[in-house]
């Protein structure tokens, strides 16, 4: 993904390659380094026309992505709501040698609860509208907005004129997710800092907060079974930028959050899988002894292999309560599981059987509880009839 100098083998399944790259967001960033490459003439026909579009696609699309992220800022700022630009475009500018190499399918901005409404009227009023979300009881942000304006999809992964959902954050990640007891990264706001994103002074996250966020990012997907190897690849080419990075300061961090174990396992897989720097003995050290012990011997004999070959469409059912548990720290966080797998939030109800009050949807409880009993131990679940 950097630059490859051995040639691919004569037998190689390219549609089958190219079919994994996309899934995983890596086709652009693909052609992107292969392009320049002798061999790369020999590649068949239908597979070199299908890397070129992805780029040249994504190159279009990042930029109406550079448009929205402009005027969000600007809508924002207007009504006075100070925001940390998360991941996306910042990313793209600062960790890939084009933009158009990273895919970015929406904007993330943290902004404080306080005036989040605010914010989030301000978009509405600019022509923005509710999407009709899945996660319409996710806390951590308010519910998601785009300009749909009547477009319809064909699944085609990069399409230039998708919508680019905009997500207000009034957190990082969710509060005690999936029954684990995790707490808010201390001093983020304190920490960050004024960066040139998009041609704007933005504010975005301090490099040691970007760490653990990235890693939390990715170990969210990896446990609920949408993890991307282009997710992985910006934690890797983070930590090995040539910065200085306060390691004590991610450690204690981590702690303070109780998010050690999921920043220890994306950087384990992140070495492992593209060679990325770890952190210093001491401090790998510290982070693995707040790793569980099963959790460490899952990653060690199965991590690998199962990012490699993960896909999004195609989920175990059952798996993203096996690494739940083997992240869990305590019998309490085990119980936490437990009822977060048999009673979950109320909104969730709420979304999935359609009733508008809460004590309706408490009345929903069995027939979730027998639903979900009958649903598991039938193989996968695909990304159409995922309910998450």
């Amino acid at each position: 993904l950097d630059s490859p100098s051995v040639e691919p083998p004569s037998d190689l399944d390219w549609p089958a390659l190219i079919d994994h790259a996309d899934a995983h967001s890596l086709t652009p960033l693909l052609w992107g380094v292969w392009a320049g490459r002798e061999w790369s003439s020999r590649i068949p026909p239908e597979s070199r026309e299908r890397m070129e579009r992805a780029l040249r696609d994504n190159e279009v699309r990042q930029g109406a992505v550079k448009a929205d992220l402009l005027e969000i800022d600007s809508l924002l700022n207007n009504v006075g709501v100070p925001r940390i630009v998360l991941k996306g475009y910042p990313l793209a500018e600062r960790l890939y040698a084009d933009p158009a190499h990273r895919v970015i399918y929406d904007h993330d901005l943290l902004v404080p609860i306080d005036v989040a409404e605010t914010g989030y009227r301000a978009l509405l009023a600019a022509g923005f509208s509710r999407l009709p979300a899945k996660d319409a009881w996710v806390q951590k942000h308010l519910p998601s907005v785009w300009r749909n304006d009547d477009y319809r999809w064909d699944g085609y992964l990069f399409d230039p004129n998708y919508p680019r959902p905009v997500e207000l954050h009034v957190r990082l990640w969710e509060a005690n997710w999936r029954g684990l007891r995790l707490n808010d990264l201390p001093d983020v706001w304190a920490d960050a800092r004024m960066r040139n994103v998009a041609g704007r002074e933005m504010m975005v996250l301090s490099d040691e907060d970007a760490i653990v966020h990235l890693a939390m990012h990715f170990s969210v997907h990896l446990v609920e079974r949408e993890a991307r190897l282009n997710q992985l690849l910006d934690l890797a080419r983070f930590v090995a930028q040539p910065v200085e990075v306060k390691w004590e300061r991610i450690l204690s961090k981590a702690s303070a959050a109780n998010a050690s174990r999921f920043v220890y396992a994306p950087l384990f897989l992140a070495h492992k899988i593209f060679a990325s720097p770890l952190p210093p003995a001491d401090v790998r050290g510290r982070l693995q002894s707040e790793t569980p012990n099963a959790l460490q011997a899952w990653l060690a004999e199965h991590g690998v292999e199962d990012v490699l070959t993960s896909n999004y469409r195609r989920r175990s059912k059952g798996k993203d309560y096996q690494l739940t548990f083997l992240a869990a720290r305590s019998m309490r966080e085990r119980l936490g599981i437990v009822r977060f797998a048999a009673l979950p939030p109320l909104e969730q109800l709420m979304m999935k059987y359609n009733v508008s009050h809460r004590w309706l949807a408490a009345l929903m409880y069995p027939r979730f509880i027998v639903e979900r009993l009958a649903s598991y131990g039938r193989g996968t679940i695909t990304a159409e009839n995922s309910e998450r």
